[in-house]
């Protein structure tokens, strides 16, 4: 039988194939600046670990509700608990159910689904979300089959609260997927004044998720009392989803969704016999080595730490951001974000630096620099020059 594609490779002209893989991609990381991912990975030791585990050569799966047991015993949910656990302290979610996801996306798709399925039983909700909201969250809206209402958004990024209150429908559920940190500029959806027009129309049953990909990561460990919070006590977020591999740090995609336990009780009606389990997770196979990672990421690295990393980021961002208009370029930065946006500049300085850029009807062509951990001070001097040589 011959195969239409067939290039069989021995495992040394693999190995070369992928070692000059690993050096272009390590040199693009001195000029990554343009997207929300941490690049200063210290994950040797639980690397070195996994490569000798018996678990790197078996099956891992994380199928079902970690908070099941599951006919599939090749897991590891008792690490997951201890994750959905550690991130309900640090959103003051009690009691809550979670689980670890692959990534922010994931997490927005399980959030609104519960949320549509929670207020269904109270008629057809509208999901509402900015125009600057994640551009996933549109996509999900279509794939619930969801009305949905895309909602004008202020220059900063958030979502308009004038515009709200002339689209929101009164008679409907209403489910929200608010950006806590739009992607793009950094901006906060205002939960408090978001949930006082709700209830200044008289709607009764409204569900909140926070779409908190990068802001969620690092938003609990600043310790400015004048910063934004995510604490589910104070306000009335019902879920959440942030991504593990921005503000934490991985070499592949993971993240946490978090809803309140209350919830529950809509999703106890399908059992599936085939895993012994309740039918609540989306996604049925889920990767044992995600949540291995996050579990080693947050039980290892102390509070300490991820609140100076918190602290830098916006310190630097704010250097970026002042760097920037010393030189009298045009550029925006909303409090507490380390995303800072300004006007696109040269296509060459774009690719460079792996610049995400966009086209704002309110402020023309723009990109922007997300201030991870690993942009220090050297490399935004390097892209400030840059910025500013191909201006002449």
């Amino acid at each position: 039988m011959s195969f239409p594609y067939s290039h069989l490779l021995n495992k040394s002209e693999a190995l070369q194939k992928l070692s000059s893989f690993d050096e272009s991609i390590d040199s693009r990381k001195k000029r990554f600046i343009g997207y929300p991912c941490n690049a200063d990975l210290h994950l040797e030791k639980f690397i070195n670990w996994w490569s000798k585990s018996a678990m790197s050569e078996l099956p891992l799966n994380d199928v079902g509700d970690p908070f099941s047991e599951t006919s599939y015993t090749l897991n590891s949910h008792p690490f997951e608990r201890e994750v959905v656990d550690y991130f309900s302290s640090i959103y003051n979610v009690h009691p809550s159910w979670g689980y670890v996801t692959s990534g922010g996306t994931e997490g927005n798709e399980q959030g609104l689904y519960m949320g549509r399925r929670v207020l269904s039983q109270f008629g057809k909700p509208i999901l509402y979300f900015s125009e600057e909201s994640h551009y996933s969250v549109s996509s999900l809206g279509k794939i619930l089959n969801l009305e949905y209402c895309k909602i004008d958004a202020e220059e900063s990024g958030k979502m308009s609260e004038e515009a709200l209150k002339e689209t929101i429908d009164p008679s409907r559920p209403a489910l929200f997927s608010l950006s806590i940190g739009t992607t793009f500029k950094g901006g906060i959806d205002s939960i408090e004044n978001i949930d006082k027009i709700v209830k200044e129309k008289g709607i009764k049953h409204v569900y909140y998720h926070a779409d908190a990909a990068l802001f969620g990561g690092y938003l609990p460990y600043l310790t400015d009392p004048l910063a934004p919070t995510l604490d589910f006590e104070k306000h009335p977020y019902d879920s959440i989803a942030v991504s593990g591999h921005k503000f934490f740090g991985s070499p592949f995609p993971f993240g946490i969704f978090l809803i309140k336990n209350k919830y529950l009780s809509s999703f106890h009606t399908d059992f599936i016999q085939y895993i012994d389990a309740e039918n609540i997770t989306i996604p049925c196979s889920r990767s044992s080595l995600n949540t291995l990672l996050f579990w080693w990421i947050v039980h290892t690295t102390p509070i300490e730490n991820f609140q100076e990393q918190a602290k830098t980021m916006i310190q630097n961002a704010n250097y970026l951001y002042y760097s920037l208009r010393e030189k009298n370029y045009p550029v925006w930065l909303n409090s507490f974000s380390n995303t800072v946006y300004f006007k696109q500049p040269s296509l060459e300085v774009c690719s460079k630096w792996t610049l995400a850029k966009t086209n704002c009807h309110k402020l023309g062509l723009l990109a922007h620099a997300v201030v991870m951990q690993h942009v220090d001070r050297n490399m935004i001097d390097d892209f400030v020059a840059d910025v500013i040589d191909f201006l002449q």
